[in-house]
């Protein structure tokens, strides 16, 4: 008997609703397979794998899409939509046993996708290799931990979306500025979400993505914590920037980047905030920024206008704010904000700005002010915003 067209489409459905398969990766070989590329070789579209404990050292030599050389790889994804999964982070761990990332061929890599789709991955770590993660994409990753590799997680997003959620970066080998979290190309990538993640011993770079926000993270121990390059535009929410050996958030290379602070703290050894970049500016809300030896917001060359209200403003070695303005004319607004003193003469002695040299074309506004410190401990930025209002 022939099936009605409604009853042969209903099959049809079904069929490509249970085509997805679950791959096993045990290397006690209880799985169907024991080395994770044997897997990833046999995985279709939106398959999910599952990698069980252990430590997988197991590499291939690849050649990605447009590279002259071949690299060593520990885990190469050329299916699309496919879910990764491993035991945990401390149980799960694909690379080498010792660092052995090389610069120049950027080998090996523990893992890499460049097909521009989407993948998912969780419960894992990245080990001592080059680059932990290079993928082109939409990535959606948690509680993973990227350690001890030269660079982190190198991402070239493609449209919009994606997350990195509650994961770890740290010990990082390569000593000429080691990289956790390198974001964009050009003006590729927008509404990406970093969450609950912590930076340590590195930098973060986000370059032209419209739109990532660093949400509930701390970075700690780097020399930088956060770089924003070409016309990016960054929002960080409830974070904490730390032990920065240089500063704590850099606009710099390119030109019309903006970084939206609320609700953090930031601080740097030089700076807490640095513009170098044509056109980039700053909007700080509800935030408490500790400056450093050079000052604790460094805005030079031809820098927008930053505003910053309603914050707790410590004091380091240096000024409070070092302009170094030309043109064209640029004001910065930092009025509303705790400065630590109630004394105009000492606000005043701690911006450099056009009323110190004529030849900088940059102008602070500081009144109203008020001068006592707000404990982070016992009071809340909402607490000292409606002081203000």
């Amino acid at each position: 008997m022939k099936c009605p067209v409604p009853c042969l489409l209903l099959v049809l459905l079904l069929a490509g609703a249970t085509s997805a398969a679950t791959i096993t990766v045990r290397k006690d070989g209880t799985g169907d397979f024991s080395v994770i590329q044997q897997a990833l070789d046999a995985a279709a579209a939106g398959d999910t794998i599952l990698i069980g404990p252990g430590q997988f050292e197991d590499h291939s030599t690849v050649r990605l899409p447009g590279w002259s050389w071949d690299i060593e790889s520990y885990a190469y994804v050329t299916a699309d939509d496919l879910t990764i999964i491993g035991a945990g982070a401390d149980q799960t761990l694909i690379g080498p046993a010792v660092y052995s990332g090389v610069y120049g061929t950027f080998t090996p890599q523990a893992m890499s996708y460049q097909n521009g789709g989407t993948i998912r991955i969780s419960d894992l770590c990245l080990r001592n290799s080059w680059n932990a993660l290079q993928l082109t994409g939409t990535l959606y990753m948690d509680r993973c931990s990227i350690f001890d590799n030269g660079n982190g997680l190198f991402w070239h997003p493609v449209g919009a979306g994606g997350w990195v959620k509650d994961s770890q970066f740290d010990a990082f080998s390569y000593s000429l500025g080691p990289t956790a979290l390198d974001v964009g190309s050009g003006d590729a990538g927008s509404n990406i979400l970093v969450e609950g993640c912590q930076f340590s011993r590195s930098l973060t770079v986000v370059r032209g993505v419209n739109g990532l926000t660093f949400r509930n993270c701390d970075f700690v121990n780097g020399e930088q914590a956060l770089q924003v390059y070409f016309a990016a535009h960054v929002y960080v929410e409830s974070c904490r920037i730390s032990n920065q050996s240089y500063a704590g958030v850099e606009l710099t290379l390119g030109s019309g980047a903006v970084c939206e602070i609320n609700g953090s703290e930031v601080a740097g050894d030089l700076s807490a905030l640095v513009c170098r970049q044509v056109g980039g500016r700053f909007t700080v809300d509800n935030s408490r920024l500790e400056g450093g030896y050079h000052a604790l917001l460094w805005a030079y060359g031809c820098p927008g206008p930053t505003t910053i209200h309603g914050c707790d403003l410590i004091k380091g070695s240096g000024p409070i704010v070092r302009c170094g303005a030309y043109e064209p004319t640029v004001v910065h607004d930092l009025r509303n904000n705790y400065w630590g003193t109630t004394s105009e003469t000492d606000i005043q002695s701690w911006i450099i700005d056009s009323n110190d040299d004529p030849n900088n074309h940059a102008t602070v506004l500081y009144a109203p002010f008020a001068g006592q410190s707000v404990p982070a401990e016992t009071t809340t930025w909402g607490d000292l915003k409606a002081l203000f209002r």
